[in-house]
């Protein structure tokens, strides 16, 4: 009843201001008796919605993600603030493009030092060492590991542990026989040791040999194994002309072998990179 009468004083106050009498609201509630409060208080019609801002920017966001796939949030509040002219927190589009389900999520890169080119091929000898882990399987026991280190100029495999296990342990003890038997000096030969990403490579244990006797360790990047060709080319060789032509009883018995067909790989198989001659030859030479 109180909007009712609310409306009709509203109404009333409408006619007589056309009528040329000037009342106000006040003096026709006191002249009717009604609450002037009452009238303020009546139902107004609602404003028309305005359109949602965030609409627009929504829209605009989507258009630079369709037009630039691989920006992120920074660079899609830049555009934004270049091509629009608007004062855009980038916040506020992050929290957009988390709505939308827009985000795509990459694979983090690290902060591991990359090898620079895709081939590891070097103009001198303990210049740069590849290394990299393989398995072999032996009947009664099973899996077993097989790390090697190969120079990168001459071919010469200056280091290898086979062992049941795969725990840094193996990695870290070949690289140290390697740089015992080639007598490297810590620090004087400015040796680089290229591996894989792989977890043995970046473990503490690896990496203390790494820090002990001042080398430069760098890792390919991922999906690229051409850039640890060498090694990779050795292995491929190893399976093909010893691990797949024979069956190993058990560790033993595949040490044996796998030592006998790396002396020879060393000293006897010709190399075609190397003009057919072996590894220990170009060695000699190269020291002589």
């Amino acid at each position: 009843m109180g909007e009712l009468r609310g409306e009709r004083i509203l109404t009333l106050q409408g006619q007589l201001f056309e009528d040329g009498i000037r009342a106000s609201i006040r003096k026709i509630c006191t002249v009717l008796g009604y609450n002037r409060s009452n009238v303020y208080y009546a139902p107004k019609s609602e404003p028309k919605k305005a359109t949602d801002p965030d609409t627009l920017l929504v829209e605009a966001i989507r258009d630079i993600i369709e037009r630039f796939p691989e920006y992120g949030t920074r660079r899609i509040t830049a555009v934004l603030r270049r091509e629009q002219g608007m004062k855009i927190n980038r916040k506020k589009v992050h929290r957009i493009v988390k709505e939308q389900g827009w985000q795509r999520w990459k694979r983090p890169y690290g902060n591991r030092p990359r090898a620079k080119g895709m081939k590891s091929v070097t103009p001198q000898i303990n210049r740069r060492w590849a290394i990299d882990m393989t398995h072999v399987f032996t009947q009664k026991d099973g899996w077993c590991n097989l790390v090697a280190l190969i120079d990168c100029h001459d071919r010469y495999l200056v280091g290898w542990r086979f062992s049941k296990s795969g725990k840094a342990g193996l990695s870290a003890g070949a690289l140290e026989d390697a740089l015992i038997r080639e007598k490297i000096i810590p620090g004087e030969h400015g040796l680089v040791i290229r591996s894989d990403n792989g977890l043995v490579f970046g473990s503490k244990r690896f990496h203390e040999t790494i820090t002990k006797y001042r080398l430069t360790q760098e890792y390919i990047t991922p999906y690229t194994p051409e850039q640890n060709g060498m090694i990779e080319r050795f292995f491929r060789s190893f399976k093909e002309e010893c691990a797949w032509q024979q069956s190993f009883l058990d560790f033993n018995d595949a040490y044996n072998r796998i030592a006998d067909w790396i002396d020879h790989y060393n000293k006897e198989r010709p190399h075609s990179a190397l003009g057919y001659a072996t590894p220990a030859e170009v060695r000699h030479t190269l020291v002589a």
